[in-house]
């Protein structure tokens, strides 16, 4: 296995993993305009895990300020294993990748979101050094 920078041929397989390991409906155009402009943005990092050229995971960050917090923020926005890669060190692997990224960047905490009904993947960060802060909300705007 191999973790990389993201590149625009991993994008079919970033679009397979948010589909079937995260369950996100997005078409594949949309994700394709959005990590084209990710790819050009320096506040977000890609790094994608492969193996035999085929994408088995990834991770994607943003990055930020916030008035409480000195240095700069890393969030996880994304993270996916393809299913019969997990509970292999993948996942863990793709973080320790993003945490070196973040230590040579002047990021000082790193953030991550996910979804109540997701235990497995709170038990995962929790394993990760993460600790649970609070709740996060959200409100469509469309």
């Amino acid at each position: 296995m191999i973790i990389s920078d993201c590149k625009r041929e991993n994008i079919s397989g970033i679009y397979e993993l948010l589909k079937n390991e995260l369950g996100k409906n997005v078409s594949f155009e949309t994700l394709e305009n959005r990590i084209d402009k990710m790819l050009c943005d320096s506040n977000y990092k890609i790094f994608v895990a492969e193996t035999d050229n085929k994408t088995i995971g990834f991770i994607g960050v943003h990055f930020g300020l916030a008035f409480e917090i000195d240095g700069k923020v890393m969030r996880i926005i994304a993270l996916a294993v393809k299913e019969e890669y997990q509970n292999k060190g993948i996942g863990t692997a793709l973080v320790k990748t993003a945490e070196e990224y973040a230590m040579g960047n002047d990021v000082t905490v790193i953030g991550v979101n996910s979804g109540l009904q997701r235990l497995p993947a709170h038990s995962f960060y929790e394993k990760q050094g993460f600790y649970r802060k609070g709740y996060s909300f959200i409100k469509s705007l469309e």
